[in-house]
């Protein structure tokens, strides 16, 4: 698939990733210039209508969605009978791997998480589409720290019948609820539980129920309880256990009713303060309706009974019918006449609210209505003297001279600047959003000093007193400025140098080994090694290949080089020793051996290009003379 162009439009650069039904690539969107993910049916379902109809319920479940905590759908499109969904790119890990990554993580980190994944949820709810599938592996973590919803392949409007067959509804079996794995009843409460499963494993780095195979461990969630060790509660508040065990309750009636719920209890958790939904709604309390008593009938005596008879009698006599439709008639066209007198329009209520007091009054009195200032409250975003909301609400119809409520915007607070320096990014950013300030802009620089993710500074300084909803400048430390080495094994030594003078390293020695397994030029060895973590700026040694040593014989007539007559003397012996120069003038003994002087020897000598060689005899040393491998 990779360098195939879809509906010429979305090129395809990488496969990052796959599932059981769909493969995910990198790709470029050549119209827009910004790069995509895009989501490919597996080709061996291209002829399976249920996939098929699974993979476009995907698609259409998510485009109707439009929040920050979920991953975005572009385009959807059928090419050469490849289905695929054109999506938001993420850059980043799964939840499941940010928490293999660090273990577990601190219930601040989850509160801020769940939090965002239940504003997810609460949109996908009010938009009538329940997940059915949440998981870690379906949640992105981008860079910035933002969780995105992902994976809508089983999600299903919300009806009054949401029954569907245990296989179709079954998501991941380590966090469906109950009532999947009965194939009963969903609705928003089975995300909810599934959202608790997630919580769990956040705050504890496992999943809370666990077996051999999927079937026990969807028999577990129907019938096991589901409880914290005592050793996983050190450091979490008692607000947030109970907050995730009613989550997960077996019983959805015993659940959070709705993530706006949950929203405002994690919101408690996170300022320190009381939790509101916890036991409210534990049980339901049914009312019957009342049962009255059995009344036991009065005897009549024979007075009533004869006066009773005589008032039937009356209403037997026609004369008294008449006289009744006449009286009837006269209140009818009565009432019809003072109705029509009396009759009051119907008013369309306008809409007023950001609008300045002064034009929303005249706006509402236009109208023929009146107007009441319920209540004023500050107001984050909406500026002194303004209509924060009204009642009722715009293009409503109500009778004319009724009384439109208004509440005025006071302005916002004036609110101190917290100091969040020495804190994580993510909890830093949390207690500026609780004072309603605007975290505008995040400068990431390295520091030598200071851990990674914390915050070091902050732009207004803490103390100062601002209004709410005043932007907030933070500035994160990336940790120390480090490379991680690549492997040069292999390269030339130009090649290796351009490298490490682009990741911001610096060339040191280079030495030059022989090698039978490197070319001459390749580098061969390294340090660092590869794949280590270095401070910028470290030095990189280098081992290059000589390459293959080669062979060469010289014969040496050891006459020449001596001032004798072998003719008239007797042939003395000689000690012959040849020493091979290198370029560098490196020196090695090669040959060391006793010969008569009339003798000629042949060496065999090895190296590398244009090097030197010199004879000596008897310690004499003679010129040097040059040999070529």
């Amino acid at each position: 698939m990779e360098g195939k162009k879809l509906l010429n439009r979305y090129q395809i650069m990488e496969l990052i990733g796959q599932g059981g039904m769909a493969l995910v690539y990198k790709a470029k969107d050549t119209l827009l210039n910004r790069v995509v993910a895009v989501k490919v049916l597996k080709s061996e379902f291209n002829e399976n209508e249920q996939f098929i109809k699974k993979f476009k319920r995907e698609s259409q479940a998510a485009a109707s969605l439009s929040h920050n905590n979920i991953v975005s759908v572009f385009d959807v499109g059928v090419e050469d009978n490849n289905h695929f969904i054109v999506m938001e790119y993420v850059e980043g890990d799964t939840l499941k791997e940010y928490i293999q990554k660090k273990g577990k993580l601190s219930w601040k980190e989850t509160a801020y998480i769940s939090k965002q994944i239940a504003l997810a949820l609460d949109h996908a709810h009010k938009n009538k589409i329940i997940h059915r599938d949440i998981k870690p592996h379906n949640i992105l973590i981008t860079e910035d720290l933002i969780p995105k919803v992902t994976d809508f392949g089983i999600a299903r409007a919300i009806t009054t019948s949401t029954i569907t067959l245990v296989e179709e509804t079954m998501g991941s079996v380590h966090y469906i609820s109950p009532e999947q794995a009965r194939g009963g009843f969903v609705d928003e409460r089975s995300d909810l539980y599934s959202l608790g499963i997630v919580m769990f494993e956040m705050l504890t780095g496992r999943v809370p129920l666990d077996a051999d195979n999927a079937i026990s461990v969807a028999i577990k969630h129907i019938q096991e309880e589901i409880e914290f060790h005592e050793d996983d509660l050190d450091d979490i508040p008692e607000s947030m256990e109970e907050l995730v065990l009613k989550l997960i309750k077996k019983n959805p009636n015993d659940r959070y009713e709705n993530a706006k719920d949950l929203i405002q209890d994690l919101v408690a958790v996170q300022n320190g303060e009381k939790v509101k939904n916890i036991k409210s709604r534990d049980k339901r309390t049914r009312i019957l309706p009342g049962i009255k008593p059995v009344q036991k009938p009065k005897s009549v005596d024979a007075d009533t009974k004869k006066s009773q008879n005589k008032s039937n009698n009356i209403y037997r006599k026609p004369a008294f019918w008449i006289m009744a439709s006449a009286i009837a008639v006269v209140v009818i066209v009565g009432l019809i006449f003072v109705a029509s007198i009396f009759k009051v329009k119907d008013v369309q209520v306008p809409k007023v609210e950001g609008m300045e007091m002064t034009e929303a009054i005249s706006l509402i009195e236009e109208a023929g209505l009146n107007y009441e200032i319920e209540k004023r409250e500050n107001h984050p975003n909406i500026p002194e003297n303004h209509v924060i909301s009204q009642n009722p609400a715009s293009s409503t119809y109500i009778k004319e001279s009724q009384t439109v409520k208004l509440t005025v915007s006071e302005g916002p607070r004036e609110v101190e600047v917290p100091d969040v320096i020495g804190k994580f990014e993510v909890e830093g950013i949390q207690e500026l959003e609780n004072f309603n300030f605007v975290v505008k802009e995040i400068n990431r620089q390295f520091n030598e000093e200071i851990e990674k993710d914390i915050i070091y500074d902050q732009n207004p300084m803490p103390g100062l007193v601002l209004k709410e909803g005043s932007e907030i400048i933070l500035y994160v430390s990336k940790g120390k400025d480090t490379v991680i080495m690549e492997d040069y094994k292999g390269k030339t030594v130009e090649e290796a140098k351009a490298a490490i003078q682009a990741a911001g390293l610096q060339v040191g020695n280079i030495t030059e080994v022989v090698s039978e397994q490197f070319d001459k030029g390749l580098i061969i060895d390294q340090n660092p090694k590869s794949n280590e973590e270095v401070p910028r700026n470290s030095v990189v040694t280098l081992t290059v290949s000589k390459g293959k040593l080669q062979t060469k014989t010289i014969n040496i007539r050891i006459q020449d080089y001596l001032d004798i007559d072998l003719d008239d003397e007797e042939i003395p012996t000689v000690n012959l020793k040849v020493v091979l120069i290198s370029q560098d003038n490196g020196s090695s003994v090669e040959y060391e051996k006793k010969h008569k002087a009339d003798e000629t020897v042949s060496v065999e000598l090895e190296g590398f290009g244009v090097q030197y060689y010199q004879v000596e005899i008897d310690g004499k040393q003679f010129s040097p003379e040059i040999i070529t491998f």
